[in-house]
């Protein structure tokens, strides 16, 4: 089964333009229909989040700085897609217009509201859900995994691609898959056969956290069965957030993506 429906979060940040790419490329393969979103942080909604205890003079230079990074990031999400589909001659349509089964096309949607309810609420209506790293590091010298991203991944129920920040010649070159045993990761594997199966290498990376309930071998050997060649990577993760060490391991083993 292939892909109908992909959707993809520009967030105008660092790796917009790499969501974009990846997006753009599954739906070519795959041909299918190309969702992209921009969700507008409300600010008008965060007074209470940051306001409290402030003089309004500090809450109103607060909320100026948060106006104007929302205006950059819209600005920069829609320059993307004028570049990349419009100008580009691509198929565009509607973001509510029919479905077109079996057609490459793109949709282009700004909405303001909270980022993690419409990725989650719309990714649930769609094959895959693409998303990029955010490029801006921590403070333990890792890279930040925004909430949305643990949102996508945990609550929408879909498989998650996720891309390296910076754009890839061939996004599905090689592929690592984490894999902990969840109903979400078995979930996320059945539903990404079609990419997988196209990919020049495949990992299978397990983090080991005492548990035997996810060996990467039972996994190897199911995508064995469908003609899916892959190699196992297990590591025992350190004491910092486990999806900056998943992402630690996969592009030490040279993966392009992870889903």
């Amino acid at each position: 089964m292939s892909l109908a429906t992909i959707l993809a979060t520009l967030d105008g940040g660092p790796g917009s333009e790499a969501a974009l790419s990846a997006a753009l490329y599954f739906g070519r393969r795959h041909q299918a229909r190309v969702d992209l979103l921009h969700v507008e942080i409300d600010v008008a909604g965060t007074v209470p989040v940051v306001g409290e205890g402030m003089s309004g003079a500090a809450l109103e230079q607060i909320m100026q700085s948060l106006q104007e990074e929302a205006a950059r990031r819209r600005e920069t999400a829609r320059a993307l897609y004028e570049q990349h589909c419009v100008s580009a001659g691509l198929p565009v349509v509607e973001p509510v217009s029919a479905p077109e089964p079996g057609r490459f096309v793109v949709s282009f949607q700004h909405v303001v509201g909270r980022e993690i309810d419409e990725i989650v609420r719309r990714g649930r209506l769609h094959d895959l859900i693409v998303m990029a790293r955010s490029g801006e590091g921590t403070a333990q010298g890792g890279e930040d995994l925004s909430p949305a991203f643990d949102a996508a991944l945990f609550d929408s129920g879909r498989p998650v691609c996720l891309v390296p920040a910076k754009p890839v010649a061939d996004v599905c070159k090689s592929v690592a898959v984490a894999w902990n045993g969840s109903r979400e990761s078995v979930r996320a594997v059945a539903m990404t056969l079609p990419l997988l199966s196209r990919a020049d290498k495949v990992f299978v990376l397990t983090a080991r956290d005492g548990s035997r309930s996810a060996e990467p071998s039972d996994l190897a050997r199911y995508l064995a069965a469908h003609g899916i060649t892959a190699r196992t990577w297990a590591f025992t993760p350190g004491v910092g957030p486990i999806g900056e060490a998943l992402l630690l391991e996969a592009a030490e083993m040279g993966a392009d993506i992870m889903v």
